[in-house]
């Protein structure tokens, strides 16, 4: 196939690899020569590259939040753990009482 008439659906399909630079040095150049000529390419191309940048804000923010969120709750997870140590403590010293009191006959 010659490489100035590639099929818009054929470079359509190449164009998430050419942004991430993994095709071939043929196909790249293939790739880029038609993205040159063709202004609705040139657009696809765009609109990916804009939706890519949308998305990674998009994940950035909610990663911030997911991580807002830890900070905010590890206080009561520790808290919990604390609380419930508590009660463990004097359960923990009469268990051993008692095997104290058990092997030494007392």
């Amino acid at each position: 196939m010659d490489k100035k008439n590639i099929p818009c659906h054929i470079v359509a399909d190449l164009l998430p690899s050419h942004m991430d630079g993994i095709l071939s040095p043929d196909v790249e150049e293939a790739v880029v020569e038609h993205l040159a000529n063709c202004s609705f390419c040139r657009e696809c191309l765009q609109k990916m590259e804009q939706q890519l940048a949308e998305g990674k804000e998009l994940s950035m923010k909610r990663d911030a939040a997911f991580i807002r969120g830890i900070r905010k709750y590890k206080h009561y997870v520790i808290g919990i753990a604390i609380g419930a140590s508590i009660p463990l403590i004097p359960f923990i010293i009469f268990v051993i009482w008692v095997v104290v009191i058990t092997v030494t006959g007392a």
